[in-house]
């Protein structure tokens, strides 16, 4: 059998825009091998984008709702009470289950992309399809072995733990906790639901997002974790992220083409709206500073304030070239927002909510192109001041020229499309 004959299930979580450029990128890349391809989706505001990237898909109900994923992003940012349960009864995981096997009975995969939409962790499993699954590379277990995994600043909610409390005891602490049964209690209507289709319980992430094979679309002098100490079954791709097919607006090359410091700033889809309000704030006290930013779906742009002639504010654009005429972007962590930044070689200053944006940030911190404030942390001064320490120090932008050559060396895409082929293929054969 040839690649051209295979035909791919794509899954993603169509609320989260990390998990869904990647997911849909991927499959650009899969259709563009010959094989056919097609993706089902559980609802989600970004799905619209698949059928602009000529992917045929199909809609499957019942949806999880924008309100539960609000839930589920303030669950992953321990925002929520630690064990607050998923949004979701265990009679919608079956019946999203139960969608998801009637679709690939009909459509008869060779293999299924997953994605983070989590009914597939109960669907694949039971229909015994070959499943890949696509995570950062906090989920890979030898990244929490060997203590990587810092405990997430939203977790210190009081002194000792922010300031008393040694970082190597939360390290031990939070290994503990994610190896074990971290996840019991928000996948209890899960685990439910598993036990419907004759599974056994999953009680941590690593396990709740682990596939037959596993792809990381990262790069060791990204994450920290060199290739060679990598969990059997997981596999570096390298970066992947959305290229958005959108013009640079008028409005963001000319506050872009004042004299000044640049600044990209976006919290992604999962930055808590008051954050980005502080931080926007207080970029917009120096005049020397020209904003631009991005909003996504965390709130409406007018509520940032009026744009001016050195401020501009929309949804979405095409962060890949405005990080590039961008000298500092501040961003929250994610993946892909990273990854767009050491593509585009520039300078970042990240606060994360959530454990794998830290560690996204710590691990281009250490590589010497970005600073890390807490989330406890973040305000007017401290802000600007790390702000004002990219702009003297030139070390910052010339660590980021370093990796932005290694990044742009390597074809994620491509990568991960080449590893999800063979593993199909010597399945078959």
């Amino acid at each position: 059998m040839n690649v051209a004959d295979l035909k791919w299930a794509f899954f993603s979580y169509g609320h989260n825009l990390g998990d869904f450029t990647r997911a849909l990128e991927t499959a650009k890349g899969m259709k563009a091998t010959g094989a056919t391809v097609k993706f089902f989706n559980h609802g989600g505001v970004h799905n619209h984008l698949i059928a602009k990237a000529g992917i045929n898909e199909l809609d499957l109900q019942p949806e999880l709702t924008w309100e539960q994923h609000q839930i589920i992003m303030d669950i992953n940012r321990y925002k929520a009470k630690v064990g607050t349960p998923l949004p979701v009864s265990s009679e919608q995981w079956i019946k999203m289950a139960e969608a998801d096997l009637e679709a690939l009975k009909e459509y008869k995969p060779d293999g299924v992309y997953a994605g983070l939409n989590l009914s597939c962790m109960i669907s694949i499993p039971y229909a015994k399809l070959p499943m890949v699954t696509q995570v950062p590379t906090v989920n890979c277990p030898a990244f929490i072995h060997k203590g990587m995994y810092n405990m997430p600043n939203t977790m210190e909610r009081n002194f000792f733990m922010r300031y008393v409390l040694p970082d190597f005891i939360k390290r031990i602490i939070i290994k503990k906790v994610l190896l074990s049964d971290s996840a019991k209690a928000s996948l209890t209507s899960f685990n439910e639901a598993r036990k419907h289709f004759g599974l056994k319980p999953i009680y941590n992430i690593t396990d709740l997002v682990r596939g037959d094979i596993t792809l990381l679309p990262d790069l060791p002098i990204l994450s920290g974790l060199p290739e060679e100490d990598l969990t059997q079954g997981y596999h570096y791709t390298g970066p992947i992220f959305s290229m958005m097919d959108m013009p640079v607006s008028d409005e963001i090359k000319k506050v872009f083409s004042r004299p000044g410091t640049n600044i990209f700033c976006s919290l992604g889809s999962s930055g808590f709206p008051e954050t980005l309000k502080t931080i926007v704030a207080a970029l917009r006290k120096v005049k020397d500073y020209n904003i631009v930013c991005s909003t996504t779906t965390i709130l409406n742009p007018e509520e940032l304030g009026p744009n001016t002639d050195n401020f501009y504010a929309c949804k979405f654009l095409p962060a890949h070239l405005v990080n590039e005429m961008a000298d500092i972007a501040v961003l929250h962590g994610g993946q892909g927002t990273i990854q767009t930044a050491t593509w585009a070689g520039t300078p970042v200053i990240g606060i994360g909510f959530q454990a794998e944006q830290q560690a996204n940030i710590d691990g281009i911190a250490k590589s010497g192109m970005a600073i890390r404030i807490p989330i406890f942390s973040v305000s007017e001064k401290r802000i600007l001041k790390a702000v004002d320490k990219l702009i003297k120090d030139k070390r910052y932008k010339e660590s980021a020229l370093k990796i932005q050559a290694q990044v742009r060396a390597v074809d994620g895409v491509k990568r991960s499309v080449d590893l999800m082929n063979k593993f199909i293929l010597n399945k078959i054969e």
